[in-house]
């Protein structure tokens, strides 16, 4: 449970962390962005998380996946 849980936090560090950048990298028009704008946010974020996921989630690999440190 606890490393699910770890997983799980570092899924959202990671998101938190994609989506801050892109904001940041277009921090001139951040006002003036609608729901359009912000789709390619979210997903550039969703995918980098996903990316962290699929890799907690294989139990092959020796960085953090299920079963690292065995």
């Amino acid at each position: 449970m606890k490393q699910a849980q770890e997983i799980l936090f570092t899924v959202l560090r990671v998101f938190a962390g994609t989506l801050l950048a892109a904001v940041v990298a277009d921090l001139t028009n951040l006002m003036a962005m609608d729901w359009a704008d912000w789709k390619p946010v979210l997903i550039g974020a969703l995918t980098a998380a996903g990316v962290v996921l699929i890799n907690a989630l294989n139990w092959k690999d020796a960085r953090y996946g299920i079963g690292a440190g065995e």
